[in-house]
């Protein structure tokens, strides 16, 4: 079972605008999340920052992601709420998430090359409607306890699905979830970091475990074909 367990949090709050941010993070991503602090300190935006305790491993990690939302959505419910990945930092003036008036703002993805998910999880704008309640909620239910390699973006897939007719989904400008190495010409106003690349992920260390085996088993394999040969 997935759970959200806060160590420290971080409130500032004005009424320039209808949205707050709200970053969840671990321990090591907390020198990132200050980071993205400053910038949104910036700008003068609400923000919330919740420290909580890690999860074991990164994939765990990411499905603390759809708890988070409902909690921000139910704590601050005369706020929408722009979630952001720890690793983000806004460039320039963010008042486009004021005008949204679908339930959600999301990137899509799918059918893109070297795109494993139909959305991308690191920006994402919640409209704090019943509708949108119900989706985060779908999103949490999708999340299979035991399934250890699961990420926060296949759960949100198979909600969406679930959702498509159900919710209002405005396509989310490139440039508000701008991935720092990816070439793009458009304004940036919101840049993503990647700090995800350099954790260690419980899928690659199955594979590896697995390739290990796989070489101990055909290692054994040549050497008794070998010996049956010779003798």
């Amino acid at each position: 079972m997935t759970e959200l367990i806060e160590t420290d949090s971080i409130i500032n709050i004005n009424d320039q605008h209808s949205f707050i941010v709200c970053c969840f993070y671990t321990e090591s991503y907390h020198e990132h999340a200050m980071r993205l602090k400053s910038s949104l300190d910036k700008f003068s935006l609400s923000y919330y920052f919740s420290q909580v305790e890690d999860a074991g491993y990164w994939e765990a990690n990411t499905r603390l992601k759809p708890h988070f939302v409902m909690e921000c959505l139910n704590k601050f419910p005369e706020k929408d709420v722009l979630y952001l990945d720890a690793d983000a930092i806004v460039k320039q003036p963010i008042d486009y998430f004021n005008n949204v008036t679908a339930d959600v703002a999301f990137y899509k993805t799918k059918g893109m090359p070297s795109m494993s998910h139909d959305y991308l999880a690191s920006t994402m704008f919640f409209k704090n409607t019943e509708p949108t309640k119900a989706l985060v909620q779908q999103w949490i239910t999708e999340q299979v306890d035991g399934k250890n390699t699961q990420v926060d973006q296949d759960s949100l897939d198979q909600a969406m699905i679930k959702f498509e007719n159900k919710i209002s989904v405005e396509p989310l400008p490139a440039g508000y979830i701008k991935i720092f190495d990816k070439d793009y010409e458009g304004e940036i106003y919101i840049e993503q970091y990647q700090a995800s690349r350099s954790q260690t992920k419980l899928r690659r260390q199955k594979i590896r475990q697995r390739n290990r085996i796989v070489g101990v088993v055909l290692l054994g394999a040549v050497l008794v074909a070998t010996y049956v040969i010779a003798g």
